[in-house]
């Protein structure tokens, strides 16, 4: 294991037995370690977790024609608020009855 990553794991370790506990921390650890050990993971950041959560919420107020409101009430140009609806337009998958 790469002393980065060892060093991460050691943080996250005292981390987690400071504020829930050594028993509380050590099951965690171990379930993470049953779940994600041998794998390769990158975990987002807070930011990207935000603007997922963000993202949907204007996906799901989104209604045809509410760009520009949307654009003005998160803060952001019409054109991402396109690329945003266009996006989710792309990933969904349509059934034809």
């Amino acid at each position: 294991m790469k002393s980065e990553n060892r060093d991460a794991l050691d943080r996250l370790f005292r981390r987690l037995t400071a504020d829930f506990g050594i028993a509380s921390g050590q099951a965690v650890i171990k379930t993470i370690i049953e779940e994600l050990g041998g794998l390769r993971v990158t975990i987002p950041d807070l930011h990207d977790l935000f603007r997922e959560e963000r993202n949907r919420r204007i996906i799901t107020q989104f209604n045809g024609a509410n760009h520009a409101e949307l654009a003005e009430r998160y803060g952001l140009r019409v054109r991402q608020i396109r690329n945003i609806v266009d996006g989710d337009n792309k990933n969904r998958t349509f059934r034809e009855d």
